[in-house]
């Protein structure tokens, strides 16, 4: 049985301008970690590095597109993000980011909330 967790996908479109969507990660029951009871876990995917990021309350950076592809999970505080075309996004505790718009338009990322935003950016192929 798969179990499909939500990941909001930032991508540039064939015209240069970036979009979201919301794609399902598959994940399957399997035997992960024995002898601890099987878990749901998805494909493993290749990573190049990682790295703890903090932007300050009220930080807004500039329009730009994603230095890489990467995937940001949020630890702590929350940012809007503001695509090129479609509506902006929040991104809170515990929800995943695939940003892909390296070419482009790129985005518009901004602190709504009233602490930091913290989180774990995990650059991939």
């Amino acid at each position: 049985m798969t179990q499909p967790i939500k990941v909001l996908r930032l991508f540039a479109d064939v015209g240069g301008k970036s979009r979201f969507e919301t794609v399902d990660w598959p994940l399957d029951l399997i035997d992960f970690a024995p002898p601890a009871s099987p878990l749901y876990v998805s494909e493993m995917q290749a990573a190049r590095q990682f790295a703890l990021l903090r932007l300050p309350p009220k930080w807004t950076g500039e329009r730009h597109p994603s230095p890489t592809r990467q995937i940001l999970v949020c630890c702590r505080g929350t940012v809007r993000v503001t695509p090129s075309l479609g509506e902006p996004q929040t991104i809170g505790p515990g929800d995943c980011w695939l940003m892909e718009d390296t070419t482009g338009d790129g985005h518009e990322t901004s602190v709504i909330s009233e602490g930091p935003f913290e989180a774990l950016v995990v650059q991939i192929p």
